[in-house]
């Protein structure tokens, strides 16, 4: 069905709706004017058909929204998704993120996220091992990837890896190892003070290869 149609009939049901809330208001002030009990004060008859009214504009709509209902949902649907894509679109122009033309662009752009995603989980979990706030919880030093992993730089042949591992409890908690590559074996790294034990004795055993390698000067 055309935009246009599709339209100009939820403006005929919105006009319907403002018909039937009129239609109850004037209904129940007729009502509560004309049977306004003789005997009650007359200083209330007003306030008395104002209340009527409003029961009777109340119950016509309510009426008319139960009737109405299977047009509503067969014609306000598409409109209702139309505005919220040309509100997302407006968002990310906005954000002066280029809306993707096909579906491997969105991937594209989906896969670039769960990378800096990932990254800034490593950089926002990092407290748990470094509370200096200083090293480990700067994202841009972090490189994330698709599986929600990702590792940190720390010197050549050596990084730190993050990934998140379910607990005893069932809960998924972050992991922080250190990677190296002459050492296959991942250390598990609680403090920022485990990997300063770990790369000490690796740079006092570069430093005697270097110096037993070095030309003597004597």
């Amino acid at each position: 069905m055309r935009a246009s149609v599709r339209r100009s009939i939820q403006a005929l049901l919105d006009g319907t709706d403002m018909v039937t809330m009129l239609a109850g208001a004037v209904s129940g002030a007729v009502a509560g004017y004309t049977y306004y009990p003789a005997t009650y004060y007359a200083d209330l008859r007003l306030a008395a058909t104002g209340a009527v009214a409003l029961g009777g504009a109340f119950v016509f709509t309510t009426v008319a929204d139960a009737v109405l209902a299977p047009l509503r949902r067969r014609f306000a649907p598409a409109d209702v998704a139309e505005m919220r894509a040309a509100a997302q679109t407006r968002v990310a122009e906005a954000r002066s993120v280029a809306v993707p033309s096909g579906l491997g662009e969105a991937l594209d752009q989906v896969a670039a996220a769960a990378e800096d995603d990932a990254a800034c989980r490593a950089a926002q979990a990092a407290y748990r091992i470094d509370l200096s706030d200083q090293l480990l919880s700067n994202p841009g030093r972090w490189r994330g990837y698709t599986n929600g992993e990702a590792t940190y730089y720390l010197a050549p042949g050596t990084v730190l890896h993050y990934s998140r591992e379910e607990s005893e409890r069932g809960i998924a908690e972050p992991r922080y190892t250190l990677l190296a590559a002459d050492d296959p074996t991942p250390v598990p790294i609680t403090n920022v003070r485990d990997i300063l034990d770990d790369l000490a004795p690796r740079a006092r055993k570069t430093a005697e290869a270097l110096d037993a390698v070095a030309p003597s000067t004597v």
